[in-house]
Parts: C-alpha cells; sequence; structure tokens
C-alpha cells in the first residue's frame, strides 16, 4: 500500500493486493493544542523555544468501534489511521490559497478513510503501540533550531490487506443516506516510518 497522500499510487504493488506500503503526507499541519491525544493523524510541532521540531503519530483504539467489531474471531485489537485528504491527487502537502469571498476560516472535513492495524489474540505483542506515540524529534545543525517544514513530512505504512470474517478488506458505513461513509480497511501492518518531504528516513518502527 505505498500511495502519496492524493492516492498517486509510486512503485511497488497496488495498495489492495498483497504486501506494500502507503506513503502519506500526513504530518502537513502543525498540532493544534486542542488535537485530541490518539485520534490517529500524524502531526509536527514546535519544543521548547523552537529549537526542536517533533513528530507525533498515536493510532487510536479502534477495538469496539462497529466497523471493527465482529472483523474476525482472531482479532484481539484495532489500532486506527486516518488517511487525509483522500480526494486530493498531489504528491506533496496542500497549498493554502486565501478566498476573498469566504466568511472566515473553514472547518475540516471530518475523516472518512481509514485502515486499522488488526492483531490476532495469540499473536504477538510487539507491533502493538497500547496508547504510545510514534514519535521523532527534528534538530537544527549545531546551535540553529530547524527550519519550519515548508514541505511537510512524510508517513508511511507497510503491510499487508486483512480480511474480515465476510473476506472484504475494507467495510464502510454511514451513520444517515444524507451522510458520506466512513471506509476503513483492515491491515497487518509491518513497519510504520517517518519521511522528509524529499524521501530521506528519519525514524522507522518494525512489527513483529
Amino acid at each position: 500500500m505505498r500511495r502519496g497522500r492524493g492516492r498517486r499510487r509510486r512503485s511497488g504493488r497496488s495498495a489492495l493486493c498483497g504486501a506494500s506500503g502507503l506513503r502519506l503526507y500526513g504530518a502537513c499541519d502543525a498540532a493544534r493544542r486542542d488535537a485530541a491525544s490518539g485520534d490517529g493523524l500524524a502531526r509536527w510541532s514546535w519544543g521548547d523555544r523552537r529549537r526542536t521540531l517533533k513528530l507525533t503519530l498515536a493510532p487510536g483504539d479502534w477495538t469496539d468501534s462497529a466497523l471493527i467489531a465482529g472483523g474476525a474471531d482472531s482479532w484481539e485489537a484495532a489500532e486506527g489511521f486516518w488517511l487525509t485528504r483522500p480526494w486530493l491527487r498531489t504528491e506533496g502537502c496542500p497549498g493554502v490559497q486565501g478566498d476573498p469571498l469566504a466568511g472566515g476560516p473553514v472547518a475540516p472535513s471530518p475523516q472518512t478513510v481509514g485502515l486499522a492495524a488488526v492483531f490476532d489474540q495469540d499473536g504477538p505483542r510487539t507491533g502493538r503501540r497500547n496508547g504510545r506515540a510514534y514519535e521523532y524529534v527534528v534538530r537544527g545543525e549545531g546551535d540553529q533550531p530547524p527550519p519550519a517544514p515548508s514541505g511537510g513530512y512524510r508517513l508511511v505504512l507497510e503491510g499487508r490487506m486483512a480480511a474480515f470474517a465476510d473476506g472484504r478488506a475494507i467495510r464502510c458505513r454511514a451513520a444517515g443516506p444524507d451522510q458520506r461513509p466512513v471506509c476503513i480497511g483492515a491491515v497487518r501492518l509491518d513497519r510504520v516510518a517517518f519521511e522528509d518531504a524529499s524521501g530521506k528516513l528519519l525514524s522507522e518502527w518494525r512489527g513483529g
């Protein structure tokens, strides 16, 4: 499952077939003060006196979600990641252009596309985060602070699609007929990594 945030597929196999990876420009936005812990979104934030910059991603606990419940008898836990802005077709973080006709700040759309890393009851525990965030601290050269990330950072997720009890890899559910459905894909996650905008590896975590 290796694609850009805009769903443009890079080299490798399809995101829905076998082992592959998904590359997201998931840390485009600075963390807000009201950002919820464990919301499944990648962000960056300045450290003390802006001397460092920290990338964070805290997977959500989706074990009891209606989209995950009854997924498979062997599943014991599910940790979730949102795929933000799935409608874009760009290879980088989206540019912001002001609209003189807009009446004020526009609220972001609710998240509607995600991946759930599923874990079996008798499987290894090493890949589970159990509420712990993936974190990496970016430091500047010498005594200089790191520059603001104009191009954002990449979040890389690698693994294989898993199957729900009905054999499908993706489930969708809508709160009502006038609501956009939320779709979740089940995955066996093998690797999580942060990269800079040029693709340089910053840090990685491997399961199992």
